[in-house]
């Protein structure tokens, strides 16, 4: 029986310094979040500045055009078949 009293006293013991650990990245976690907040909220970071709107549309545009040419190649017509 003690060993199995040991036991717990070690898992409860891990368990208090886990908790520990845990709070200790939340609050890390949090600080972060706010920092990251204020530089939002101030403008330097997540602010579209135009130049985004059009690589965005280039990137739409090419990966139409690659996913079309990708569908004519996998189903397209073979011209082969039609003249024989």
């Amino acid at each position: 029986m003690t060993s199995q009293v040991n036991l717990e006293k070690e898992y409860r013991e891990n368990e208090i310094e886990d908790q520990d650990k845990r709070k200790v990245s939340i609050k890390d976690g949090e600080e972060l979040d706010k920092n990251i907040k204020n530089r939002m909220n101030a403008g330097e970071i997540g602010v579209s500045h135009g130049i985004d709107n059009h690589i965005g549309i280039i990137m739409f545009v090419t990966s139409t055009l690659v996913t079309l040419l990708a569908l004519y190649f996998i189903f397209g017509v073979v011209p082969d078949r039609y003249y024989s």
